[in-house]
Parts: structure tokens; sequence; C-alpha cells
């Protein structure tokens, strides 16, 4: 065993002096690696894809990356989370195939001195599409159905369609925008409703709508159905205290009148009088075309009489 005499002869050599400075660099190194090796990790940090003009992002394998930070502990601690960027540059992919993008620091946007140890997910994996615009229809969804013996008479949708622009791929195959649905349980009135929403169908995504809402007017009205009396018999009306002999051609007329089904269903001709006003017949003119008209039952509604008008001629 070498004395320490020796050894201190040793290292003042030119040898021992190399030996003396790679343990104290050795040393150094690992002093200078504890420092600078604290980690933090910080997760979910939104993921931006840069299309070229006119095209948009279909679809990313990813939305969002955790980065793990190497530094001191002020490097990290000065570390801003909603200053940390990433982004992938796909401004040269103009073509709508799959495209595999592995994430390194050039992909991550930090201010201070710390490093990235890692990104995760490694790759991302993206696809493109030209971005087209397109007017499609716009359809009213209901829900519930309306009161007995109501129906929808009209629905106008203001404005009629909607503008999209997005994807080729997706906007191509959009036939139609609904609106949310509108519900219709214990409807009778016509109703107004400004800003109904529209609702984008499923696999929308980076399509835009304009507008987003709509106006809808709808107008519900009592189910009615119409029938038809032939033959029904004109009646000559006179004021009260007069009497006048008076012939009409025809004397006979087809009704037609609506009202909801049940109602209609059991009316009968007896329920139902035609007659034409006498008092509207001028004396120095003996022959007159005089309106028909009808008495009828409450909840029926008179349509028409063909002939809609008969001549009334008085006797001698």
């Amino acid at each position: 065993m070498k004395s320490p005499r020796k050894i201190l002869e040793y290292l003042g050599t030119r040898n021992g002096l190399r030996l003396v400075s790679a343990v104290a660099a050795v040393a150094v190194w690992y002093a200078i690696r504890s420092a600078t090796s604290n980690s933090t990790l910080v997760t979910d940090i939104a993921l931006t894809i840069q299309p070229p003009p006119d095209w948009s992002v279909v679809d990313c394998s990813a939305k969002t990356v955790d980065v793990a930070f190497l530094g001191t502990r002020d490097d990290l601690r000065y570390l801003n989370r909603e200053l940390i960027k990433a982004t992938v540059d796909a401004r040269d992919q103009q073509h709508n195939r799959p495209v595999t993008v592995v994430l390194g620091s050039a992909n991550v946007n930090i201010f201070g001195n710390a490093r990235i140890d890692f990104i995760r997910p490694a790759t991302v994996t993206l696809r493109l599409d030209r971005e087209i615009q397109r007017q499609v229809p716009v359809k009213v969804e209901t829900q519930n159905l309306l009161p007995d013996g109501y129906e929808i008479e009209k629905t106008v949708v203001t404005p009629a369609t909607v503008l999209l622009s997005g994807p080729a791929q997706i906007v191509d195959g959009v036939e139609s925008i609904r609106t949310a649905p509108v519900d219709l349980d214990g409807r009778i009135r016509s109703f107004n409703k400004r800003r109904l929403p529209l609702v984008p169908g499923d696999n929308f995504a980076g399509v835009k709508l304009d507008p987003v809402a709509v106006t809808l007017d709808m107008a519900i009205v009592e189910r009615s159905v119409s029938t038809r009396f032939p033959d029904m018999p004109i009646l000559p009306m006179l004021p009260p205290g007069r009497a006048r002999r008076v012939d009409l051609e025809p004397d006979v007329a087809t009704l037609t009148v609506k009202g909801r089904p049940e109602l209609i269903n059991a009316l009968a001709a007896e329920d139902l009088r035609l007659f034409v006003d006498l008092s509207e017949l001028d004396d120095d003119k003996p022959a007159k075309a005089l309106p028909v008209r009808a008495v009828l039952p409450n909840g029926i509604v008179f349509v028409r009489t063909e002939p809609s008008a008969v001549e009334a001629r008085s006797k001698e």
C-alpha cells in the first residue's frame, strides 16, 4: 500500500493532476445534475393543429398532451401553464390521407429555462379535408302530439335554409339540419318561437352553422272534415207581418259544411236549414237573384252552397 506521502507526490505530477481534474469534473457534473433534474408534469395541454388555408381538421388521435419538464426548482416554479402551447404545423399537408406526426420540443412553446423531458402521447395521427360551404334546408323536430281534434295547418321556418361551412367529407353528406325538439303537448293555439336552436348531427366536428338559430311560426287549427248535403230545400223568409207569394228558381241547393269529425258524423239533413231573405226583394222589381243562406248547429261551419244564389220572383 502506498504511503500518503507517495500519493501526494503522485498527485503533484502531470498524470496526478489529470486524475484530480477528472474526479472534480465528475463531482461537479453530479452536483449540477442533482440541482437541475427536478421534474414536473403538466397535463391536458390543448393541442392545436394548423391546417392549410381553406382546409380543416377532420380527425386527430389526441386533443390534449401531457408534457414533463426538467430544470431547477426556480425554472419549474415559474412555469406558466397558460403560456404553454402545443401545436402541430400541418400547412404542407394538402390531402385527406391520415398523417402521423412525432411530437418533440419544437411542438411545445414555453417561456423560461425548463427543458422538455418527454411528451405524452409521443405521436398523433390526424386527417385533413377541404373546407366547403353548402346551403341545406331546416326541418322542425317535434315531440309529443297535439290534443285530439287539433292539427298543424302550416309551419314556417325563417330562414328556411342554413349555411354549413366545414370539411367536404362531412358537409357533402348533410341533407338537412333539425331544430331542437318543439313540445306539442297541450297546444291548441298557433304560436311563434324565436331563437329556436339548430341541433347539429353526429360527427359534426369542424362544421359551422350560419345562423345557429331560427324563428318558427306554427299554425294550429281544429281538425275538421267536410260533407255535402244535396237537394236541400230552400225556404223563403219574410219579415214578420208580411205575406208574399214567391217562386224560387231553383228551389233546392247542395250545402257543404265542415266541422270536427265527431260533430260531422252525428249531423243529419234535418239539423240544417237553407233560406233566402225576401226582405231584399224590391216591389218595383219583382225578380231578383238572392243569396242562399244557412242556419247551422253550433260547431258546424258553412263552406258553400251550389248554387250560391237563386232567382226570386213575386207571384201576382
